[in-house]
């Protein structure tokens, strides 16, 4: 039997009905419903009229309009439930799937991110969903409700005259194949459109993040040339949809109103010989008229169905991506007692050479790891090793003894903090932002930690404090105050491993110090690895890992690598020179 995301993946509108049957089911019976109350109401007017000609008495006649009346309010209640249903199962299938995509975009590694633009993800979450929503719903709507509107008139205008029928409808036979002929080049239309519209959208959200290096070499110009192509291009591929679309309707439109001129020549003559009488004309006009919209019906729907085939196969290509880790570990853990890595090396997707190659060293509970190389030497693909973004080869990382590989993903997760080399911050509160990986805190808590970082008396300058909402990705904010902060994030959960990654570069050498200093005893509980460009900020570890063009050149500690490593030397001596105070390696 397939499962949930492969019977998706398939057939989506299939998946979702099946999902919300009952819902489905009755938003189309009261549309039923409807429908077959609004084709009696022609009937009865024409009923109404031959009445009348007939002199037949007042109150015969108004018995008949009681009906109509009785049915149009009938009506109006329909219409609400049908839409109410409805309503429901479409938005409940547009949540279901933006969900589902933003859940597995979150399993998904490094690899997928970069070579992706974030307007573009972000288009496939909002317009592409939105887009497969009005397929699913007002798309199918539009075609049920036409389905059923041909299926209630035709009996009644084959009633009224089978002759007038096929004669009003004779052009009918050739609409599939003009719907065949336009729905191939709207899809294509359509495909192209969505793309331009992720390019557009990727354009302008790297602008605005970028809008301050922008302004810095004066490109705000050439940025905004660059952004309207892009819109050109959106715009263009708009304009071709719009073409192919507003062909649609009038091309189904066309054989019924032909329709309409043909039942004036064929039938006046009948209603003038008593034939037929004026109600049953007039009612089998009306019913040629109410045949415009099933046609057009079809037409829209067909539309909205192509576009949302056209952003489900985006969707699709995303929700069949794999991600870089599968995680099929079995093993929880509760604490981390070591770390050891045997001769790992490690080659990212598509690239010629090794990133690592050759790393080993055996790292215990409450040691302390430092990591020193040049820029590019691996040290930031090392942490992604150790965080398992990436796979490696089985049985080169082990914790607690146990290869990394069988130890549950999210499990190892929770028990390391980190540090990142680039800070992030979210649109939140202060305190919001240093207890984001805490379910239930104290505001003393934050404020502790705070101190250790050297950030509680710059926090409580800020206009309100601890409250103080921090712009987007903490634009407001310093550099070396946007560090701190993510290192104090990382030292509130009290994680079982601390991994540092160059997470004080933003900052002077004493402040670093500093807060180094400050930390020594906090990171004496826990295991820790800390990257830098310092020396000073890794001098007093257990152990140092000198890393040099992604292999490991030295493994020692700090009086040892002066002795024995020509690479770590030179970095001492550049910076233990006065001119080069503060610098990094």
């Amino acid at each position: 039997m397939p499962s949930s995301l492969e019977s998706l993946l398939n057939a989506p509108y299939r998946y979702y009905i099946r999902k919300h049957a009952w819902r489905v089911g009755l938003g189309l019976t009261w549309l039923f419903l409807t429908n077959l109350m609004e084709t009696t109401i022609p009937w009865l007017v024409g009923r109404t009229l031959d009445q009348i000609t007939a002199g037949q008495p007042v109150r015969t006649v108004a018995v008949t309009v009681g009906y109509i009346i009785g049915i149009t309010l009938f009506l109006s209640l329909f219409r609400y439930l049908w839409r109410f249903f409805w309503s429901s199962f479409h938005h409940r299938a547009a949540e279901d799937l933006r969900n589902r995509l933003f859940a597995h975009m979150s399993t998904l590694g490094p690899s997928f991110f970069r070579s992706r633009k974030i307007g573009e993800l972000i288009s496939l979450i909002s317009n592409d969903v939105n887009s497969f929503r009005m397929g699913i719903g007002p798309g199918l709507l539009i075609l049920f409700d036409g389905i059923f509107m041909i299926g209630l008139i035709l009996p009644m205008m084959i009633h009224i005259s089978p002759t007038w029928t096929w004669q009003c409808l004779a052009l009918m036979p050739f609409v599939p194949f003009v719907v065949n002929f336009i729905l191939t080049r709207l899809h294509k239309a359509f495909h192209v459109r969505q793309g331009r519209f992720a390019s557009m959208s990727g354009s302008a959200q790297e602008t605005i993040s970028g809008i301050r290096v922008i302004k810095s070499f004066a490109r705000e110009e050439a940025q905004s040339r660059q952004f309207n192509i892009h819109s050109e291009d959106f715009r263009t591929s708009c304009n071709r949809v719009s073409m192919w679309d507003s062909i649609f309707g009038p091309a189904l439109e066309l054989p019924v109103a032909l329709g309409s001129v043909l039942l004036i020549l064929v039938g006046a003559h009948r209603v003038v010989s008593g034939e037929v009488t004026l109600g049953e004309f007039f009612a089998f006009y009306q019913y040629i008229q109410r045949m415009i919209w099933p046609m057009s019906a079809i037409g829209f729907s067909m539309g909205h169905v192509q576009e949302s085939r056209a952003s489900f196969k985006r969707i699709r290509d995303v929700l069949e991506t794999k991600p870089d880790i599968l995680d099929q570990g079995q093993i929880e853990i509760e604490h981390i007692e070591s770390i050891e890595v045997k001769n790992l090396s490690f080659r990212y997707p598509g690239a010629e050479q090794d990133a690592l190659s050759g790393i080993s060293f055996r790292l215990e509970k409450g040691e302390r790891l430092g990591v020193v190389g040049k820029t590019g030497s691996g040290k930031s693909t090392f942490i992604e090793i150790l965080t398992r973004q990436y796979p490696v080869s089985p049985s080169t990382v082990f914790v607690n003894e146990i290869p990394i590989e069988k130890i549950r993903l999210k499990n190892l997760r929770k028990l390391i903090g980190v540090v990142p080399q680039e800070a992030f911050l979210f649109s939140r509160a202060v305190s919001e932002n240093i207890a984001l990986g805490l379910d239930n805190w104290e505001l003393s808590h934050v404020q502790a930690i705070a101190g250790q970082v050297q950030l509680n008396s710059e926090i409580e300058r800020f206009n309100g404090g601890y409250s103080a909402l921090i712009g987007e990705r903490g634009v407001n904010l310093s550099g070396g105050q946007k560090q701190r902060m993510t290192l104090a994030r990382a030292l509130a959960r009290e994680a079982e491993m601390v991994i540092l990654d160059d997470s004080l570069s933003a900052v002077d050498a004493k402040t670093e110090a500093l807060i180094l200093s400050q930390l020594s005893n906090e990171l004496r509980k826990t295991t820790s690895i800390v990257i830098s460009h310092r020396l000073a900020s890794v001098k007093d570890a257990t152990k140092i890992l000198v890393l040099n063009q992604g292999r490991q050149e030295a493994l020692g500690h700090h009086a040892e690598l002066l002795q024995t490593c020509s690479t770590y030397r030179h970095f001492s001596a550049i910076q233990s020179d006065p001119a080069n105070a503060g610098a990094s390696v």
